[in-house]
């Protein structure tokens, strides 16, 4: 060592100046998370229905890469590339680890394909009275809780103080008056257990569970849990499976992208990326573009800075029969 430090201490010196406080940017994470451009894909794969309708175009959804406490250096490249978008996530978040947040994930992924199926069989049946789909409310899947509360990730809330098996509608209505000391009514590692609601630290976001007659429904699906989907992709996912249920090829051989989640009442529900979703279906030449009513600003400030921006036509939809409507009309 000291003969390193004699012979080449200003080679050492350099190095340190130059190359220490490049590690040390590229090293250290921040309290930023950063979103960059990601990549369409194909939804075909993730609920096959038994039919043998032909499709002309592709149904797909679109996802972004979400780079979550960023270093220094993605950060200063997201200041300066308009590709790239940084912000500071909600504290109240943070208070997840890891496991809960891939956990809480799932729970979301697969109550998004029973919505997807739901809303896409209800719709075909007024095309078609032929197609059959049995169901019913099963719980309410806890997916964040606030820090310091009694519930955990993935709780079932099946009941709120005298409302025992409720429809999902009667449930969801009786926790909008939920009051300290309340009684919620769950299932823990299938245990039954009653939480006495606290207000100061009972905050919960869940998803919506539901117990599908898969041996009734007509005509019978194929689930592939492992391909890419979730919340984000719920109305692609559903206009794909409604495609598949109906004679009618809605896709007349386009590519037909968008995101937005798919909500019980059939709403199309905000979600997060959109200005790196756009340019990302530019590039993958997707002819039509869905996006929720309540992204449009934000995506029309995207999509106008295209440089040939006609060839992606961009629909502003709030329910699955706006989107329908749409290619029908095409």
């Amino acid at each position: 060592m000291k003969y390193l430090l004699k012979h080449y201490k200003f080679h050492i010196l350099f190095i340190s100046l130059i190359y220490i406080p490049i590690i040390l940017i590229c090293s250290i994470r921040t309290n930023y998370n950063v979103i960059s451009k990601g990549d369409t894909e194909p939804f075909e794969s993730v609920v096959d229905v038994d039919t043998n309708y032909t499709q002309t175009g592709s149904f797909s959804t679109i996802y972004v890469i979400t780079f979550n406490h960023s270093t220094i250096f993605q950060n200063i490249l997201a200041d300066i590339d308009p590709n790239l978008e940084k912000y500071e996530p909600s504290k109240k978040y943070n208070n997840l680890t890891f496991l809960e947040e891939v956990k809480a994930g799932k729970l979301d992924y697969y109550s998004s394909i029973e919505l997807s199926i739901i809303n896409a069989y209800n719709e075909a049946k007024k095309v078609n009275s032929s197609i059959n789909i049995d169901y019913s409310f099963e719980s309410f899947d806890v997916t964040w809780y606030q820090k310091g509360s009694q519930f955990r990730i993935g709780d079932k809330i099946t009941g709120h103080n005298d409302l025992l098996n409720p429809t999902r509608d009667e449930l969801k209505e009786s926790l909008k008056n939920i009051s300290d000391g309340d009684i919620i009514h769950i299932i823990r590692n299938n245990q039954d257990m009653d939480i006495t609601w606290k207000k100061s630290v009972d905050a919960v976001s869940y998803a919506e569970r539901f117990d599908i007659d898969y041996k009734t429904l007509n005509p019978s699906v194929t689930i592939n849990y492992e391909s890419v989907g979730g919340p984000s992709g719920g109305l692609l996912q559903t206009l794909c499976i409604y495609n598949q249920l109906v004679e009618e090829d809605l896709t007349r051989g386009l590519k037909i992208s968008g995101t937005g989640t798919i909500e019980y009442d059939t709403s199309v529900g905000k979600i997060g990326g959109i200005k790196e979703k756009i340019p990302t279906a530019y590039e993958d030449n997707i002819d039509v573009f869905f996006c929720p009513a309540g992204n449009y600003d934000d995506a029309k400030a995207a999509y106008d800075k295209l440089k040939n921006k006609d060839k992606m036509a961009l629909v502003r939809v709030e329910t699955l029969s706006d989107a329908i409507e749409y290619l029908r009309g095409l």
